[in-house]
């Protein structure tokens, strides 16, 4: 029998819930390795991870968080609901009372769905006192014993409480499936987008751009745009963390001055950004390669993407230049 058929059978529940588990996590690793095979052909860089996921996030966060939101705004409405439904235990002839409808969650203003959330509860309290006052009216007219309806409500109890534990069983498990479904969802995307920048075979790599001097000496390097678009456009650039190109060590934010702090050019016209470095012996290990990423933004969302190399160690220290359209 399958946790549909009986959704209080909380060991069927459980284990369905660790097989797809299973299964979602198996899809993420296998895109996880996909990704690192293509590291491995040098047609993603060591650093893609941390370097793509600040902008997936800037563009999926809002829309990961209300799928969170609302799978859980799920879940308290019919808990509530559940609750309520354990003491609506009808008296004598009294007519069944219209279904209450649980709000529906509106991603755009949570803060009144849980405003509508905490009326809905008064509604549902509300009819489950007015079948208590019920009660105790058959017992003051005299229809009803008190004994009568103390062990009236505790065989309608023994009655509900198996169903109300399946459901609340069902319930519980529905939720933990369906934060595993946005999770799962997230990250793939995430991985399918990391994989659309590997480049193909036949494509040229990034331009690099490498500071590399002594250990304790400021290296610079110095980059050269020119304006292709036809309107006047402010050149901006950032930074990712920059790491050992062998694994070891953390990742950080290397102390990189650039020059000037804003760039405006005319269409056609040339302008040169100038990156200083200290290759400080605290945070550079000699001899060691650090990669990381340098974008270099223009108007309309243009982008060139060039490869930040740093070599403590090196002897002299080389001043390196690079030509980009923007």
């Amino acid at each position: 029998m399958t946790a549909e058929h009986n959704p209080g059978d909380w060991s069927t529940s459980y284990s369905h819930y660790l097989t797809r588990s299973a299964a979602l996590s198996a899809r993420t690793l296998k895109l996880y390795l996909e990704a690192l095979d293509r590291i491995s052909q040098g047609r993603l860089t060591p650093t893609v991870f941390q370097d793509h996921f600040p902008r997936f996030a800037q563009a999926h966060a809002t829309e990961y968080s209300a799928q969170l939101a609302e799978t859980g705004a799920r879940f308290l409405s019919e808990l509530v609901r559940l609750g309520a439904s354990l003491g609506q235990q009808r008296h004598g002839a009294a007519p069944p009372e219209p279904e209450t409808i649980p709000p529906r969650f509106d991603p755009t203003n949570p803060v009144r769905w849980f405003e509508q959330l905490a009326e809905y509860a008064g509604q549902l309290n509300a009819r489950a006192v007015r079948m208590y006052r019920a009660q105790l009216d058959s017992v003051a007219s005299g229809e009803a014993t008190p004994s009568e309806v103390q062990q009236n409500t505790s065989d309608y109890l023994a009655r509900q409480m198996p169903e109300y534990l399946q459901r609340l069983t069902h319930l519980y498990f529905d939720l933990l499936n369906s934060w595993n479904d946005v999770r799962a969802r997230y990250e793939e995307t995430y991985f399918r987008s990391v994989l659309g920048e590997a480049r193909t075979e036949e494509s040229e790599p990034p331009p690099a751009l490498t500071l590399s001097g002594a250990s304790g000496e400021t290296v610079s390097a110095s980059i050269a745009v020119t304006n292709t678009a036809v309107e006047r456009t402010q050149i901006g650039w950032t930074l990712t963390d920059v790491r050992r190109t062998d694994g070891v060590g953390k990742a950080f934010v290397p102390d990189v001055t650039v020059f000037p702090e804003t760039l405006e050019l005319e269409p056609d016209e040339e302008g040169t950004l100038t990156l200083s470095l200290l290759l400080n012996p605290s945070r550079y290990d000699s001899g060691a390669l650090y990669t990381g990423t340098l974008y270099v933004t223009g108007s309309a969302g243009f982008q060139v993407e060039v490869q930040l190399r740093i070599l403590a160690g090196a002897n002299p220290s080389a001043k390196a230049e690079t030509q980009l359209p923007a």
